[in-house]
């Protein structure tokens, strides 16, 4: 199932195709009822009569081809005093009844007022979800950094049984690689890290209050490796070296 914000942005992008959509007949219907007046078609009149600014008509080129031809149109026939045919390829009929023009053109406003309102409410839902986002992630940062700096220190107790390693996975994804030797591993914050090692076992060296470890069953990318969840907790308030002992698994 796409996520709340795919959502909202699926539908704003909606909401702004039809506000497209509905410029466009806006703009069609305009020009058609000019026509039919054997009205001068100029920027500033359409832009009066159909609420679109100049921009629109300038810069938007399926606009300003509609508006071309439907200015050609009625140049043509204030020329030679006749009603004309549109081009085949024109999209204006510039025989509909001026009835039906009105008709539709206010349809058309109501469609596009609708539209920017929808999109309106769109934006907003959007803005409050992303400042709500922003206040838990700059919570979630405040948290951590009052975390103290904790260390790591691993410490196989067989080392006899060839090149083997161990993973560890920080709680943001991150992976540390590392060949079965005593090691310190620094910056750790609070939060749940997974250690994983093949033939191998993780324990706490002494009990730590705010620390905990435990088995969590095998690692799905290898069956022969063993999952172990780190646990450090907020009672953790001071700098300290958390001593693990890896043993072997015969």
């Amino acid at each position: 199932m796409p996520k709340d914000h795919e959502r909202n942005t699926s539908s704003m992008l909606e909401a702004r195709q039809k506000i497209i959509q509905e410029k466009y007949d806006t703009l069609k219907t305009v020009l058609e009822d000019m026509i039919h007046n054997d009205e001068k078609i100029t920027v500033p009149r359409v832009c009066e009569l159909s609420g679109l600014s100049k921009s629109y008509l300038y810069h938007n080129e399926k606009a300003k081809k509609l508006f071309n031809e439907a200015k050609t149109v009625t140049e043509e026939r204030a020329k030679y005093k006749t009603i004309l045919s549109a081009p085949k390829n024109l999209d204006i009929n510039p025989h509909m009844h001026h009835e039906d023009m009105l008709l539709q053109y206010e349809e058309m406003k109501r469609k596009l007022y609708e539209t920017y309102m929808i999109t309106i409410q769109l934006i907003k839902a959007e803005n409050k979800r992303l400042k709500n986002a922003i206040e838990k992630d700059k919570k979630k940062l405040e948290y951590l950094q009052s975390s103290p700096s904790i260390k790591l220190h691993i410490n196989p107790t067989c080392q006899n049984r060839g090149f083997l390693s161990y993973k560890i996975i920080t709680p943001r994804g991150h992976r540390i690689d590392n060949g079965i030797w005593e090691d310190t591993i620094k910056g750790l914050r609070w939060g749940t890290y997974i250690l994983v090692a093949e033939h191998f076992s993780f324990e706490l060296t002494n009990p730590i209050e705010g620390v905990t470890i435990k088995n969590d069953g095998k690692w799905t990318e290898n069956k022969n490796a063993n999952t172990y969840l780190l646990t450090i907790t907020d009672k953790v308030k001071e700098d300290i070296t958390i001593d693990i002992l890896m043993n072997a698994i015969d």
